[in-house]
């Protein structure tokens, strides 16, 4: 029996150029919900933006965002990693002082950018659709930070991750998020633990959870999921730590709704 279903986002549930979310997915949540089973929208992006596109649904699921930094279920925060501020904000100057890469601050509620070109800040508002406070000073931030990311329009590479981790490897857990961004995170926290201490919390196993995802900030969390699903055009390294692959999380949502409450 499954009892819960974590699922990432970009790339995974949004593939291609995708930035809606197929209503038929709301239905087989619902459908889940009804037999007891709990989804959890898992992803690197903010708590703000999962929720505006799980609108349909919004108070049936939770979530792990900001790469499992922040834990969120029935409008209660069951889990927070806050960096140090002093530590976060050195990372953040770095990045800011690095050509050509923009600077994201993830907060709770907001995400605080000091934008170097002009149309950043439209990207971010607009395209990513997050809740963005445009900051001048690290003096106007006034929540926790839970993670820092930095964006790189040509893509990231790797000059650009051994420029950060030379100095921050060992300070943070990093990973790439989608081809142009790059996460930083306090140690040891990811979207694996924060589905342990989920576990946890709602006493749910891991032979009861599925999981899907796509790239190297998937792994944790697939790693601990009997019924783990890496997308066919993941990374290799993604896909040796899942148990299954799969093209269409929808149509394999189907199967395993079908395979464990036998309803078509």
């Amino acid at each position: 029996m499954i009892k819960l279903i974590t699922c990432d986002i970009d790339g995974t549930l949004l593939q291609g150029y995708a930035d809606q979310i197929e209503p038929e997915l709301f239905e087989l949540i619902e459908k889940f919900y009804e037999k007891g089973v709990l989804f959890f929208a898992t992803s690197g992006r903010q708590l703000y933006n999962l929720q505006k596109i799980f609108a349909p649904v919004k108070d049936k699921i939770g979530y792990i965002a900001e790469n499992g930094a922040l834990v969120v279920y029935n409008n209660e925060v069951l889990y927070k990693s806050a960096i140090d501020v002093n530590l976060a904000l050195e990372l953040a100057q770095k990045i800011l002082d690095r050509e050509s890469t923009e600077l994201f601050i993830c907060g709770e509620n907001t995400t605080y950018i000091m934008p170097k070109c002009k149309d950043f800040d439209e990207l971010v508002g607009n395209e990513i659709q997050n809740h963005i406070t445009i900051i001048k000073s690290f003096d106007e931030i006034d929540q926790d930070i839970l993670k820092i990311s930095l964006f790189y329009k040509k893509g990231i590479d790797n000059e650009l991750i051994e420029y950060f981790s030379k100095d921050y490897g060992d300070k943070f857990q990093h990973t790439t998020s989608g081809h142009t961004w790059y996460d930083f995170m306090n140690i040891n926290t990811h979207k694996g633990n924060a589905i342990k201490l989920l576990q946890e919390v709602i006493k749910v196993t891991s032979d009861e959870t599925v999981a899907f995802g796509d790239n190297f900030n998937d792994i944790e969390m697939l790693s601990d999921a009997k019924y783990s699903y890496a997308m066919e055009n993941a990374h290799e390294e993604v896909k040796k730590v899942a148990n299954y692959t799969c093209k269409n999380v929808i149509e394999t949502l189907k199967e395993l709704y079908n395979k464990f409450f036998g309803e078509e």
